[in-house]
C-alpha cells in the first residue's frame, strides 16, 4: 500500500524545526516549498526555534605589539572558527569569512550582534568606529565626531531592512564613558543623537575594572561585570537603561564570592562571567570549589521579597576533561578561566590551562575543544567573539 504524501503544512511544520542547511535544501525541491520557506513570516519562525547548532563562531582577535630581534612590531591572531557540526555547507561560508578577516586591518572589533560587528580605530580619544557586516564584505562609517568617549559600547541592529549605509542593515551604536554619560548614533537618521546624562548618581568609580567586554542585553538594559577595587574579590553589574540612560549597581551575592575559586596572584581574574539563563534572566557562571562551572540566576523571588539569586551546577571538571585534549597529565587542568558570552548562540568561551580554548553550550552541555595550549606571544590577547546565526543567511522574498 503507497503512503499517502505529507501535507504542506506538515513539511512547513517540520522545516520550521530544521537547521538552516536543511531549510535551503527544502526551498531546492520544488517551487511551492521554496516560495513559502523564502517568505518572511517563515523565516521569523525559524529564527524563533532554539537549535544550538544552526551558529557560526568566531573569534576575532585585537592587534597587539610585540618586541623581538627586529624590532618593535603589530601583529594580529588569526580569527579562530567554530562552525556546526551538522551544516556542511557552512564549510563555503568560513571559506569566505576567513578571507574577508584574515586581511590587514587597522582597527579591532568591540561589539557584536545580528550578525555586525563593530570596529574601533586607534587607540586614545577620540576614536574611529565602524559597523562592518562580515558576510558581506561591506563597511558603514560612523561618524567618529561625538562627545562621549567610548567606555562601553552597545551595537544594536534595528531590523532586516536594509538602511544603514554601503548595504548594512540599519543599526544603532550607544556609547557611555565612566561618568555613565551616553550617546547615540543611529544609521536611519546619519548623526550622533544628543548627550544623556542619567538622573541616578550612577557612574563607574575609577577603581573598578570591566572583567570581560562582552555585555549580556535583557529587555532593553545591558549589563556589564565589574572587579571592584584593587584586590579584585568583590564583583558588581552595572546595569545600563539604553532607552533612558539610567544606570544601576547590582551587588553579587556573598556566598557566590566564597564558593569561587580564588585567582592566581598575578594574574586577570576570568572566574566570573555574565551571561544570560535559558529563560532570559540575568545569570552569573561561577567557576567554583570544588572545580565546577556554576550558574547564579537573578530571579523575581516574590511581589514583597525583590529579586534573589538562585544556584546551580552546570558541569564539573570530569564532563569538560571528557570533551577535550590535554597537553599534559589530566590533573594539571585545574584552572578554569571564563572569558566570553556569546549572547546570540548562549555559547561561552573558556580556557583550560594545558588543554586550550574550548566552548560550552550552558544549556545542552555541549563542549567542544577549538585550540590546543601553544606557546605564541598572543594567545591571551583580548578578542571578540562573532556569531553569525545561519539562519539569517536564508534567501527572503
Amino acid at each position: 500500500m503507497e503512503a499517502s504524501p505529507l501535507s504542506l503544512d506538515l513539511l512547513l511544520e517540520i522545516s520550521a524545526r530544521c537547521d538552516p542547511a536543511t531549510v535551503a535544501r527544502c526551498g531546492v525541491t520544488c517551487k511551492l516549498l521554496r516560495r513559502h520557506v523564502t517568505d518572511p513570516a517563515f523565516l521569523r519562525r525559524v529564527r524563533a526555534v532554539s537549535f544550538s547548532n544552526r551558529f557560526l563562531v568566531v573569534l576575532l582577535y585585537h592587534r597587539i605589539y610585540i618586541s623581538d630581534r627586529d624590532g618593535n612590531r603589530i601583529t594580529r591572531r588569526q580569527p579562530l572558527f567554530a562552525a556546526p557540526k551538522s551544516s556542511p555547507s557552512s564549510a563555503a561560508i568560513v571559506a569566505r569569512l576567513s578571507a574577508e578577516l584574515a586581511g590587514p586591518s587597522d582597527a579591532d572589533p568591540v561589539a557584536s550582534r545580528g550578525g555586525l560587528l563593530l570596529l574601533r580605530s586607534g587607540r586614545r580619544h577620540p576614536t574611529s568606529l565602524h559597523v562592518y557586516d562580515p558576510v558581506a564584505g561591506r563597511r558603514s562609517h560612523v561618524l567618529p565626531r561625538r562627545e562621549v568617549a567610548g567606555h562601553l559600547h552597545v551595537l544594536m541592529p534595528e531590523s532586516d531592512d536594509k538602511g544603514g549605509g554601503g548595504g548594512v542593515p540599519a543599526f544603532k551604536v550607544l556609547v557611555a564613558d565612566r561618568g555613565l554619560r551616553t550617546q547615540t548614533y543611529s544609521s536611519r537618521a546619519g548623526a550622533w543623537g544628543p548627550v544623556v546624562t542619567g538622573t541616578t548618581a550612577a557612574h563607574v568609580p575609577w577603581n573598578y575594572e570591566q572583567v570581560q567586554p562582552s555585555q549580556v542585553m535583557l529587555g532593553g538594559v545591558a549589563h556589564w561585570l565589574y572587579r571592584q577595587g584593587l584586590t579584585g574579590r568583590l564583583y558588581s553589574v552595572l546595569a545600563l537603561d539604553i532607552g533612558t540612560g539610567q544606570a544601576a549597581w547590582i551587588e553579587v551575592p556573598e556566598d557566590c564570592h566564597r564558593r569561587r575559586r580564588e585567582a592566581i596572584a598575578g594574574e586577570a581574574p576570568r572566574e566570573l562571567l555574565l551571561a544570560s539563563s535559558a529563560g532570559g534572566e540575568l545569570a552569573l557562571l561561577v567557576w567554583e570549589r570544588p572545580l565546577a562551572v556554576c550558574m547564579w540566576t537573578r530571579t523575581m523571588a516574590s511581589s514583597s521579597a525583590g529579586r534573589s539569586w538562585a544556584r546551580r551546577v552546570v558541569i564539573d571538571r570530569t564532563a569538560i576533561l571528557r570533551s577535550v585534549q590535554p597537553a599534559c597529565n589530566p590533573l594539571a587542568c585545574q584552572r578554569v578561566e571564563l572569558l566570553w558570552f556569546a549572547e546570540g548562540s548562549g555559547t561561552v568561551v573558556f580556557h583550560l590551562n594545558a588543554a586550550g580554548t574550548a566552548l560550552l553550550n550552558p544549556h545542552t552541555l555541549e563542549v567542544r575543544h577549538i585550540q590546543r595550549s601553544g606557546l605564541e606571544p598572543f594567545e591571551f590577547s583580548p578578542f571578540c567573539v562573532y556569531d553569525l546565526d545561519l539562519a539569517s543567511l536564508l534567501p527572503s522574498r
